[in-house]
């Protein structure tokens, strides 16, 4: 099991029947013990929700991360989530 602080934008996160690539983690606005996390989407069950904000504690367990098995996989990953298709 992964936590936020473990996270690497790219990362696959997966659980729950459902996975998102992980974008990007800050400092929340409002909350500062938390942070702000920003997920792209792939749920079968709700293809309309494609992106998630959430207010995650930095030790919270997120699920598994699916490691990249050959180079440059978490950057095309992350590509794909932020642009729609790989550059």
């Amino acid at each position: 099991m992964t936590t936020v602080a473990e996270l690497i934008p790219g990362d696959l996160v997966t659980g729950g029947g459902a996975s998102a690539v992980f974008v990007a983690a800050t400092a929340h606005p409002i909350w500062p013990h938390l942070r702000l996390v920003i997920w792209r989407l792939y749920d079968p069950a709700h293809p309309d929700l494609q992106w998630s904000h959430d207010a995650l504690w930095p030790l919270q367990v997120v699920g598994s991360v699916v490691l990249p098995v050959k180079p440059g996989l978490r950057e095309q990953r992350l590509r794909t989530a932020l642009l729609g298709a790989a550059s």
